[in-house]
């Protein structure tokens, strides 16, 4: 029942990663640098922006941030946490970020590459000397994990991928592994044991494995849990209070978070919400791939950490990590990153980031779904702005890709 439900959701297009791809409808969007400013600069105008915007895109809730400098000058949350019930979200709701995660996985290699337990060009024979490999892997880099480039199996959608291997990933090893740190380590064997997908180092092609190896890697490096270090390393030193990792917001025990919807087929269908105990839910080995969800003020002080930090002035990292981070590292064609898909477009890649060229620099870009929520995220140093936005519903790319147009005024 449960790998049926599963490869429905995925079915219809709700992998994790294929949200990466809405980020770059808005790049060519034009603006100058010289007197910008955000057109909204206080919660209240974005409350009924966002009021708004949820009424035409039929979302059931939404929730934006600006971030412009080192201030957060407006944030809100608006909506229903149940489509068509009277439960409102709330500033402390939590939302789902899906892979909008990846980007934090980045920064802990980031933070070991700087304390020198981990480096980009570490091989996996050196990560991991003591699992079993084909011989293909063993020169394979941790940058080459972050590049997508590692010829690892995908897990993008489920239903054109080897039915076996899929319900491994998706019931056999959560269900023999209790422990996220195990699943993760069961999964790299698994990874480690298939033919590559492509000749490793030559092609880039998103993979939601690929990230859960690299979260083992940091495991091993630390000596701690992929989600003990996010909660210690990431969370509580820029204050995301809220912020979870692993599940959904809502559950048995916490029944007043956003529920996840999934969304119609077309414009009259209505956003189905997921039930409390939804047997659709993202394996804890994925994690590092997409796992947290946190409050629009969390997700708020994340990007002003990026963007700060890209300005010698963050809490995490120094100056120079972050611009490693935000530069690019890889160009490729969305119809080889994403084989499901025909995109014709070039694209640039960071470590967990989209990165467009810019007149005034460089901005970046994540969003993230794992199908029933949808975040968006960006950082642009040299207007020295962010935004953050996420619904309670898989399709609200598109409504966020027009709140960020209605705030910014980037026409």
């Amino acid at each position: 029942m449960k790998s049926k439900l599963l490869f429905k959701m995925y079915k219809r297009g709700m992998s994790l990663l294929t949200a990466f791809v809405i980020a770059y409808l808005i790049f060519g969007i034009a603006c100058s640098k010289e007197k910008w400013q955000p057109v909204i600069q206080n919660d209240e105008s974005l409350a009924k922006l966002l009021t708004e915007m949820s009424k035409q895109y039929n979302q059931p809730a939404m929730a934006a941030a600006l971030v412009y400098g080192d201030s957060i000058i407006a944030q809100a949350t608006v909506g229903k946490i149940v489509y068509g019930k009277e439960q409102f979200a709330q500033d402390n709701s939590r939302f789902h970020i899906g892979s909008t995660t990846k980007s934090m996985t980045a920064v802990l290699v980031a933070m070991f590459v700087k304390e020198g337990k981990l480096t980009y060009d570490m091989t996996l024979k050196q990560a991991l000397p003591d699992m079993q490999m084909l011989d293909a892997y063993r020169e394979v880099t941790i940058a080459d994990l972050l590049n997508n480039k590692a010829g690892i199996i995908v897990f993008q959608l489920t239903t054109l991928e080897d039915p076996v291997i899929v319900k491994k990933l998706i019931e056999e090893i959560p269900s023999a592994y209790p422990d996220p740190t195990e699943q993760r380590r069961e999964v790299t064997k698994l990874a480690l044991s298939l033919e590559p997908i492509a000749e490793p180092g030559t092609k880039v092609i998103y993979s939601n494995v690929g990230w859960p190896i690299i979260g083992y890697i940091v495991e091993l490096a630390a000596g701690q849990s992929y989600e003990d270090l996010v909660q210690k390393r990431i969370f509580e030193p820029i204050g995301m209070k809220a912020a979870r990792i692993g599940g959904w917001p809502a559950s048995e025990s916490e029944p007043e978070q956003p529920r996840g919807h999934y969304f119609g087929r077309d414009a009259t269908s209505m956003p189905k919400p997921q039930d409390l105990d939804d047997e659709y839910v993202l394996s804890a080995w994925m994690n590092p791939s997409g796992g947290v969800h946190c409050s629009i003020h969390d997700f708020a002080l994340y990007a002003r950490e990026h963007l700060c930090g890209l300005q010698g002035k963050g809490k995490l990292l120094g100056q120079q990590e972050y611009e490693t981070i935000h530069s690019i590292q890889v160009t490729t064609n969305l119809r080889d990153m994403y084989p499901h898909m025909k995109h014709d477009r070039e694209v640039s890649f960071g470590y967990g980031w989209g990165i467009a060229k810019k007149e005034q620099g460089y901005l970046s870009a994540a969003a993230g779904s794992g199908g029933t929520f949808f975040a968006q995220i960006f950082i642009y140093p040299a207007l020295n702005f962010a935004f953050v936005g996420f619904t309670n519903c898989g399709d609200g790319g598109k409504a966020l890709n027009d709140l960020y147009k209605k705030v910014t005024g980037l026409e």
